[in-house]
C-alpha cells in the first residue's frame, strides 16, 4: 500500500486506504478514538473490526459458521445477525468470498475423491480385517454443477476473491458501509483513481467465469424447445 496519497481524487478512489493511514498515525478512527489515539475498550461479547476479519479468515478456512464464530469468542447466531445487519456492505461480501474459497476447496476434495476414492475400514470382532475404496461424489457434484445456488452476489465475490486480503483490510480499517462511488476491493487495490478502478473491473468482466456461465445458461434457455 502506498505511504501517501497525491490528490483528493486518489483519496476518493480508495477511502479505506486513507482510514488505514489515519489509524497508523493515531488519528481518529471510523469508530472514533479518544484523546492521544487511545482506543476505548470493547466488551468481549461485541464485534470489533479485528474480530470480523478473524471470523472471515476462519470461515474461509473451515466453511463452518459455528467454528469461525467460536474462534473469535462469538456465537453462530451473533455471526448471522451481524451479516443480516450489514447486508450489502463489505462484511457481507467478505462472507461471500469466504464461500468462494470453500467452492475451490470442494473442487479439490472432489477431484481427490474421484481419483483416489475414500478408504473404508472393515472390522470383525473389533479387529481390522480389510479396507475398500468408495467413490460417491453426488452431493459435492451437485454443488459444483450449481454454483449459482450457493450464496449471493457471485460475480462480486469472484472479483473480490482475487485479492481477499484487500477486502479484509477494507473491512478492518474503513467504514462498515460502502462509501458513495467506492470501488469494490480486488486485484490491484487500492486504486489510485476511479478510472483505474473502472478499467480494472471492466477487464475482470471479460474473463469472469460466473458471467460467462450465466450468459451461456441464458442462451440455452432462449433456444427453441428449451
Amino acid at each position: 500500500m502506498s505511504d501517501s496519497l497525491n490528490s483528493a481524487e486518489d483519496a476518493a478512489a480508495h477511502p479505506a486506504a486513507t482510514r488505514q493511514l489515519a489509524a497508523k498515525s493515531h488519528c481518529p478512527s471510523p469508530e472514533g478514538e479518544g484523546e492521544e489515539g487511545a482506543v476505548p475498550s470493547t466488551p468481549h461479547n461485541q464485534w470489533t473490526r479485528a474480530k470480523m476479519v478473524a471470523f472471515l479468515r476462519e470461515l474461509a478456512a473451515t466453511q463452518s459458521v459455528a467454528a469461525a464464530a467460536r474462534a473469535v469468542g462469538m456465537s453462530r447466531t451473533a455471526a448471522y445477525n451481524l451479516r443480516n445487519r450489514l447486508q450489502g456492505q463489505p462484511f457481507a461480501l467478505g462472507w461471500e468470498v469466504a464461500l468462494e474459497c470453500g467452492m475451490h476447496a470442494l473442487a479439490q476434495a472432489v477431484m481427490d475423491r474421484a481419483l483416489n476414492g475414500e478408504e473404508i475400514q472393515h472390522y470383525y470382532h473389533g479387529e481390522l480385517v480389510g479396507t475398500t475404496r468408495r467413490f460417491d461424489n453426488r452431493l459435492a457434484q451437485w454443488v459444483l454443477e450449481n454454483p449459482w445456488r450457493v450464496g449471493r452476489h457471485q460475480i462480486a465475490r469472484e472479483y473480490a476473491g482475487g485479492d481477499f486480503e484487500a477486502l479484509l483490510e477494507r473491512i478492518e480499517y474503513a467504514s462498515l458501509d460502502w462509501e458513495k462511488g467506492e470501488a469494490i476491493p480486488g486485484p490491484g487495490w487500492p486504486f489510485r483513481t476511479k478510472r483505474v478502478a473502472e478499467e480494472n473491473e471492466a477487464q475482470f468482466l471479460k474473463r469472469s467465469w460466473y458471467l460467462a456461465d450465466g450468459n451461456e445458461y441464458l442462451q440455452r434457455r432462449g433456444r427453441p424447445g428449451r
